[in-house]
């Protein structure tokens, strides 16, 4: 099982580290609803080619990159298969021994789907690739989130880890016992994984309970923040460079619009 750290292979010093954060939230929001826009899946993969690139100029680890987007990916073929069978009026083949059509327009919009999930949790990925988790909080407080919100994510970063730890050292203690080898049927090892899941949703609950308590016998009540944060002066080339990505990607829509 893949263990998620999200302060990992952060460290670089290309111009995407160096740009404030507050500017790279900006860019990114205004980034992927540009992308959920197009009408086109040819460029949504654009997007997407153009974040690898950005992946490469920054240096950044592209093995790294792409592992992240496995378990995203997962989710978005599950949603792209179900298009075709559910979408859609003009029938282009039937599945053979089932009946279940596959329409024509449904498997146009599974491909868009998929091209816009995918390059919207590209750019997405890209942004925690090359920003701390520190400086995007201290983004956020900068333009107003509610205390309450950061320190929920702040814990929530803080604890993804250690689940991913914990599943991890699951896992292996079950792989110790041929819970994984090659002599186990299917079935069981989807039973295998279902009980690593469930122990996990048990013992996060039950921590999330327990941090729950020790906050409020401290007095936390969600009006002041459990973490400080620090603000900065924006200098005014990443204030550029910040327009320069914002109207790339609305001329990647009005391209879209007037164009394809």
């Amino acid at each position: 099982m893949m263990h998620l750290d999200f302060e990992e292979d952060i460290e670089g010093n290309s111009i995407l580290h160096r740009l404030d954060g507050r500017v790279k939230i900006i860019v990114v929001f205004v980034a992927v609803f540009c992308v959920v826009a197009l009408g086109h899946w040819e460029m949504a993969l654009i997007v997407f080619i153009t974040c690898l690139g950005l992946v490469a100029l920054s240096k950044a680890p592209l093995k790294v990159y792409l592992k992240r987007l496995l378990y995203p990916s997962y989710i978005i073929i599950f949603v792209s298969i179900v298009q075709p069978f559910t979408y859609g009026s003009k029938i282009a083949a039937t599945v053979p021994w089932l009946g279940l059509p596959i329409y024509q327009e449904g498997i146009a919009f599974a491909i868009l789907i998929f091209t816009r999930c995918l390059a919207a949790v590209s750019i997405l990925n890209l942004l925690i690739l090359v920003t701390p988790i520190t400086a995007i909080m201290d983004s956020l407080a900068w333009f107003k989130v509610p205390s309450a919100i950061l320190d929920t994510m702040m814990l929530m970063f803080r604890y993804i880890s250690l689940i991913s730890e914990e599943s991890a050292r699951m896992y292996k203690a079950q792989a110790s016992r041929c819970g994984h080898s090659h002599t186990v049927n299917y079935f069981k090892k989807i039973r295998n994984y279902g009980t690593i899941a469930g122990s996990l949703v048990v013992r996060s609950f039950d921590r999330a309970l327990k941090v729950g308590d020790a906050m409020a016998s401290r007095g936390y009540t969600g009006q002041n923040s459990l973490f400080s944060y620090q603000h900065k002066q924006m200098p005014r080339r990443d204030w550029i460079i910040g327009i320069l990505f914002i109207s790339a990607s609305i001329s990647l829509v009005l391209l879209d619009i007037f164009v394809l």
